[in-house]
């Protein structure tokens, strides 16, 4: 049978089957994190996760599925979407203790299905991120690192790096020329981090192994539209897989429906970060979501001394006020809780609530629409400012350096 007809297969099968179908085997299907050792107790927690997900529990059980870990929130570069970049300031610039991250895995490293390595930093400034890795690798645990790879980085460096059995490594490159790159990696140099692109496909090469899987990340803007085809060349050559995805920008979206599309949809479905996943920060701060970057916006903070008094684990946070503050969102919108709470006008509260009446109305559940796009939540958590959080130093709109 050709992909063209099994395609076709997939998309009637999808279209006509009954809903119920549908979502067991939404549920019953593991998720495909590359590099997980599948266990009993992963798979045991993967379902008692989704059972309390597709039931809104607002307290939990089981343990996310995949754990955002911050390395380091310092940054080399002044990328204008980027907080960091932007020079915001919301916690010590830090690195994360290695007690504190091993205490992590100890707690839940038996459950986690995936770690990633990267938030509002760069993860490979961190020196001992390749221990990092190695320690999530012998638990079974697939990892991922995203890097904008614009630093001196040596031979030895990537052999500790492959060895470490990273899973797979996400290399941000927006343009193939050096006047193109620059417009948004601020700071960055095209010619180190195709070296060092290089360099990670030599020691692969040495020492035989398969992994990481390496990706080429192309962050599209109407200014480097022309070097996507340029890359599609180029990235063979280092062994790198070319992702194309449309690259968030500060206001007004860029041809809102044209050809490039964003990574991710928004669709209505219960926030993953709240049942399904979570961001624990340098400083010990849990994050409700990748979006977020002011440490007021924390669901709770882990003592980075376990000996400290009050020290609270992983999932005396997962299950504190605040996270079920936010998960109780998904069953009623009700008022605002008392303080300003960042889920309350996040899109994916807003858009699930949309669905919600779109049904109770009795309409078709596949003619839902929503207007809103991944850049339009990206903006929300960009403009948003909690009590007490400095204003952005500066609004650079890409293509006007």
């Amino acid at each position: 049978m050709g992909l063209g007809v099994r395609r076709f297969a997939r998309h009637l099968i999808y279209r006509y089957e009954p809903l119920w179908f549908r979502q067991l085997r939404m549920f019953l299907v593991l998720p495909r994190y590359p590099g997980t050792k599948l266990t009993l107790k992963r798979v045991a927690n993967c379902y008692r996760n989704r059972w309390e997900m597709r039931h809104l529990s607002t307290e939990l059980q089981s343990y996310p599925l995949k754990l955002t870990v911050e390395p380091i929130n310092t940054c080399n570069l002044s990328c204008p979407a980027c907080f960091t970049g932007d020079g915001q300031t919301s916690r010590p610039r830090k690195t994360m203790p290695m007690d504190f991250y091993q205490g992590l895995l100890d707690e839940a490293g038996d459950y986690l299905w995936q770690i990633e390595f990267c938030n509002w930093g760069e993860p490979l400034l961190n020196k001992q991120i390749a221990t990092m890795i190695r320690a999530a690798t012998d638990r079974g645990i697939g990892t991922l690192v995203s890097t904008n790879f614009s630093f001196p980085f040596d031979e030895r460096r990537a052999e500790d790096l492959v060895r470490s059995g990273l899973t797979v490594l996400g290399v941000s490159i927006d343009g193939t020329k050096q006047e193109t790159y620059e417009q948004y990696r601020v700071g960055g140099n095209l010619e180190t981090v195709l070296a060092n692109c290089r360099k990670i496909r030599d020691a692969k090469r040495r020492l035989g192994l398969r992994t990481p899987h390496v990706t080429w990340i192309f962050h599209v803007f109407p200014h480097n539209v022309y070097d996507v085809a340029t890359a599609r060349t180029m990235a063979p050559e280092l062994d790198m897989e070319l992702v194309v995805e449309k690259g968030w920008v500060v206001g007004e979206e860029w041809e809102r429906n044209g050809f490039f599309k964003f990574r991710d949809r928004v669709k209505p479905f219960p926030c993953l970060f709240l049942w399904n996943q979570t961001v624990v920060n340098s400083d010990g701060g849990v994050s409700p979501c990748c979006g977020t970057f002011y440490r007021e916006d924390d669901m709770g903070t882990m003592a980075l001394e376990p000996s400290a008094n009050g020290a609270l684990s992983l999932r005396e946070v997962w299950n504190g006020e605040r996270f079920r503050q936010a998960r109780r969102m998904y069953q009623t919108r009700g008022p605002a809780p008392a303080e300003d709470h960042v889920c309350y006008n996040c899109p994916a509260t807003i858009v699930w609530h949309q669905w919600q009446q779109h049904l109770a109305r009795g309409e078709d559940p596949e003619a839902f629409e929503t207007d809103v796009t991944p850049n339009d939540s990206f903006n929300y958590f960009w403009q948003r400012r909690p009590p007490g959080a400095a204003p952005p130093r500066r609004r650079l709109t890409i293509g006007t350096r």
